[in-house]
């Protein structure tokens, strides 16, 4: 009897487990489908698992007086996150805020070209009112960035752009064969085109008429152009939470 019981116990513990597990997706706004928020949660599960790294994304209608960073921070400290490495993205509905919380290597990992590449890709699907494509480019991007720091490396311009360097050069080495194999070509030439037309005109049969106009003045006017390339927000630096752990990131309004 206390045998099946001490079963039945565990089986229950075990089945239960899932519940105490640490919810990294929290759309408190309700911004996702059915079926969306199982398959994030699956996706930030697969990040921690490998990189023992945590990715948050929380949603609110609304916060209050709370500036999001603090907000952000906040929620990464006090639901179970102090200390760890990790980034939670908030996103608000109501103030159109965003704000990206970075903790422990999280601080390091992104960095102003990291956080650009980020910021910008998270940005365009908030606009286009598609919450599931910016936590999808969330994750994606982050899970690069973790790749390059596992093997000692971060994300800067020449590892975003590796492909096309080596497609360059690829290009550049063909066009090197291509004009060394025509030197050669060349040289084994006996035979050479004529250039001139001479013996085909008839002597006195061409003749050309010079004619010149003359600009006395010229108006040159110049309108400065505005930027509309700049972002919606910027990084905030490293900065000390109300729970006096270290934070990094950034944020704006989309």
């Amino acid at each position: 009897m206390k045998k099946t019981l001490f079963t039945f116990l565990l089986a229950v513990l075990f089945l239960s487990f899932p519940l105490f597990a640490q919810k990294r997706i929290v759309d408190n706004a309700g911004l996702l489908k059915v079926g969306e928020a199982s398959e994030l949660e699956s996706l930030v599960a697969q990040i921690a698992s490998t990189y023992n790294f945590d990715l948050v994304i929380v949603t609110e209608t609304n916060i209050g007086s709370k500036s999001p960073m603090d907000y952000a921070d906040d929620y990464f400290d006090y639901n179970g996150f102090m200390g760890r490495d990790g980034c939670l993205l908030l996103q608000v509905t109501e103030t159109r805020d965003y704000w990206f919380s970075t903790s422990g290597r999280g601080i390091r990992m992104l960095n102003s070209y990291a956080y650009n590449k980020l910021e910008s890709d998270v940005v365009d699907f908030l606009r286009k009112d598609d919450p599931a494509g910016a936590y999808r480019v969330y994750i994606s991007d982050w899970e690069k960035f973790l790749a390059l720091d596992a093997g000692g490396r971060n994300f800067n311009f020449v590892t975003e752009n590796a492909v096309k360097f080596y497609l360059g050069a690829w290009v550049i080495s063909l066009i090197i064969a291509l004009v060394a194999v025509n030197i050669m070509k060349a040289k084994l030439d006996n035979v050479h085109p004529k250039t001139e037309a001479n013996r085909f005109i008839i002597p006195g049969s061409l003749a050309f008429s010079l004619r010149q106009d003359s600009f006395l003045y010229s108006t040159v006017s110049k309108t400065e152009r505005s930027d509309s390339s700049s972002s919606g927000g910027g990084g905030s630096g490293v900065h000390t939470s109300s729970s006096g752990s270290s934070h990094g990131g950034g944020g704006g309004k989309y």
